[in-house]
């Protein structure tokens, strides 16, 4: 991987475009949306399409989530079958209740055994086995210090934790210096989720000893934050940082693949979301981001966007005649 800044899994947003057009912006490693072991089994074809991969992705983890060992390993059997990523994570942090009701995501932390011989039954494939976890509650540092062990011990390459416990879901502020703490117990092992909003949050969360950063609800509020990240830790951008600059050519190439991959109401919500980011405080930019709020249709928000002046035109103050 390029760097540690890597973009979460999120439901609905990470689809193939999405993932590609984040790593042009820098992201070093992607995620796939969350993907159920079972639906796989079960041959599911809507959960099947969760890991269609596009050129110029990798490297990319693919994210399962499911009860039990036996399913997890029949799930990570068939994702490899569809294609070769670069690591295979199982979910044990999800806490909402459609996952974790069901003995998944969230759930595994409540039985460790089940959870090490899950690891063990998915680590035996030979592709790196990640897994993301959430703090245990009540304060328990020494307790989610023994259950990432025990991870790591069962054949775990990497863990990514989540500073908030399940029943926070994502209420409340993620206790970035348990995270560090756990992440100075296991040097290099160790990456980091939760409230990474600015490239502060991640600096403060490399320097605290975590190997990693996951990007997650932040790129909603802001597009270009991966590259803003990259830019404050000194690492360099991806074709000069040009997509940092302009990245009208990547927008259009991103709405382009979401009309035709996603369709036309995807590639609108998604599209819309990135505008608002890029163009923020710049001269003449809430005008754009009202008339593309208005937009409804890719081809008309598609015809504004390649009108739009230059990142560095609309920082320039506005010329005063006379």
């Amino acid at each position: 991987m390029d760097n540690p800044v890597w973009l979460a899994p999120l439901a609905g947003i990470t689809v193939p475009a999405l993932r590609r057009f984040h790593r042009r912006l820098g992201a070093g490693l992607a995620h796939t949306e969350m993907v159920s072991a079972l639906g796989l089994a079960y041959r599911g074809k809507k959960t099947r399409e969760l890991l269609t991969v596009l050129e110029g992705e990798g490297p990319l983890a693919a994210q399962l989530f499911g009860p039990d060992a036996p399913s997890l390993a029949e799930g990570a059997r068939l994702t490899l079958a569809v294609h070769p990523f670069q690591a295979l994570e199982i979910n044990m942090a999800c806490p909402m209740p459609k996952v974790a009701r069901k003995g998944a995501g969230a759930a595994l932390l409540e039985r460790p055994d089940e959870a090490v011989r899950a690891v063990r039954s998915c680590a035996a494939l030979g592709v790196p086995l990640w897994v993301k976890v959430r703090l245990l509650p009540g304060g328990a540092a020494t307790a989610t210090a023994r259950f990432c062990e025990a991870l790591l011990d069962a054949g775990a390459a990497f863990l990514l934790v989540h500073g908030r416990t399940p029943g926070q879901r994502y209420e409340g502020t993620a206790d970035r210096d348990a995270v560090c703490a756990l992440a100075r117990l296991y040097p290099g092992l160790l990456g980091a989720s939760g409230d990474l909003f600015t490239p502060e949050d991640a600096r403060a969360y490399l320097e605290g000893g975590c190997a990693s950063v996951l990007v997650a609800r932040g790129l909603l509020k802001d597009p270009l934050l991966v590259p803003r990240i990259l830019e404050e830790l000194g690492f360099p951008l991806p074709l000069g940082g040009e997509g940092r600059r302009n990245p009208r050519e990547a927008l259009l190439e991103l709405g382009d693949d979401l009309f035709l991959r996603e369709g036309e109401r995807t590639a609108l919500l998604l599209a819309k979301r990135m505008v608002a980011g890029w163009f923020r405080g710049g001269h003449g930019a809430a005008e754009r981001r009202h008339r593309a709020v208005l937009t409804r249709d890719w081809a008309s928000l598609r015809k504004q966007i390649q009108e739009w002046p230059d990142r560095e035109e609309l920082d320039r103050p506005p010329r005063i005649e006379g």
